[in-house]
């Protein structure tokens, strides 16, 4: 009876797509994507509009932030109510800047261009100079899920689970200690110069802004435990009263944001034992993870249909993903994988050698 089963097993057929080679999955995924995206434009007229889509987004957005910088500086809105919309809006920049690097907007009009990489970076202090951003996320795509990616391994890509990933996930300046000394070894596009050269004004202007912020505030909260054994002068006062501001309607909004898109992105994309782009990514998309994707604008839901199809504005990832995710999983695309984080972003389960 065993040997009968046996053979009745050996002989279930084989579903087609599971035969195919990982080049040959990828390419039907790409397939699946370009056809919800083709039919999505011909549905709605205004797509075709795409490079002031982008502007509008761009400047609608910066508009948005020193609105609600208004209201919550008038007393009219709660900081709670000012740091979320701020963090929203910020996000909608960041997938703006993206799309700039992918040369989706104005790519003939580089004035244009510039002026919208100019207005993403100020309104997101806390990353360094889109121009240079371009060129490591350009590598990204090229050596995703190996050591040249300078791009992901600076937010903690394949580092072992830890206090040291979980810093780096939370703080820029921490994961570049941690991390430049290796990248210097590994990457030979990692040069810190460049990085400290793309750092400038906006960077640093962030964290000493944030930095501030959080030792002022230190500081008062344990003079007020101890007793006040500190008499603060009325000067201290005003500074921390102008820090406190900027944190509502600035650095909270965008710390929140960037680190939101730090812990999902080093998640979600795979490290070490990657060999091609079927490899790079997985999808998360549980329900939980909808406080992280509310500040980076459902990422890991939809960044890996990027890595399939790069040409693609961000808000059509977001309306084709429903349509497309099916197909993702058919051809072998893992959705929320969240033991990676536990084996450094390895597919498999072989120990990580990272630090």
């Amino acid at each position: 009876m065993i040997a009968i089963a046996e053979r009745q097993t050996s002989q279930v057929p084989t579903k087609l797509y599971q035969r195919l080679s990982s080049k040959e999955k990828s390419k039907r995924i790409m397939k699946w994507i370009r056809l919800r995206d083709k039919k999505l434009r011909q549905k709605f007229g205004f797509l075709k509009h795409q490079d002031a889509l982008g502007l509008g987004i761009t400047l609608g957005s910066a508009s948005g932030m020193i609105l609600f910088a208004g209201l919550y500086i008038a007393g009219i809105i709660p900081a709670w109510a000012c740091i979320v919309v701020n963090g929203v809006l910020a996000s909608l920049l960041h997938e703006i800047e993206h799309d700039l690097i992918h040369n989706l907007y104005y790519k003939d009009n580089l004035r244009i261009q510039n002026l919208m990489f100019w207005t993403v970076w100020i309104f997101r202090g806390n990353t360094v100079s889109p121009w240079y951003r371009r060129m490591i996320h350009t590598l990204h795509h090229k050596v995703s899920g190996h050591r040249e990616d300078i791009e992901e391994r600076l937010i903690g890509n394949g580092m072992k689970f830890g206090w040291k990933r979980f810093i780096t996930m939370l703080d820029g300046n921490m994961s570049f200690l941690f991390q430049a000394h290796i990248l210097r070894r590994e990457a030979p596009k990692f040069k810190r110069s460049e990085i400290t050269r793309s750092s400038w004004p906006y960077l640093v202007i962030f964290y000493h802004l944030w930095y501030n912020f959080l030792f002022i505030n230190l500081f008062y909260i344990g003079n007020e435990l101890l007793g006040k054994p500190v008499e603060v002068p009325a000067w201290l006062d005003s500074i921390r009263h102008f820090l406190n501001i900027a944190a509502v309607v600035y650095t909270i909004p965008n710390w929140i944001r960037q680190t939101s898109i730090q812990i999902v992105s080093s998640n979600m994309h795979y490290y070490g034992d990657v060999k091609g782009l079927h490899d790079q990514t997985q999808i998360l998309n549980r329900w939980f993870l909808f406080p992280l994707h509310l500040f980076c604008f459902n990422f890991g839901s939809t960044h890996g249909i990027h890595h399939f199809v790069v040409n693609q504005p961000f808000y059509l990832r977001q309306a084709v993903a429903p349509f497309v995710h099916p197909a993702m999983k058919r051809y072998g695309i893992r959705f929320n994988d969240f033991g990676s984080i536990f084996r450094a972003n390895r597919l498999g389960n072989q120990e990580a050698l990272l630090t």
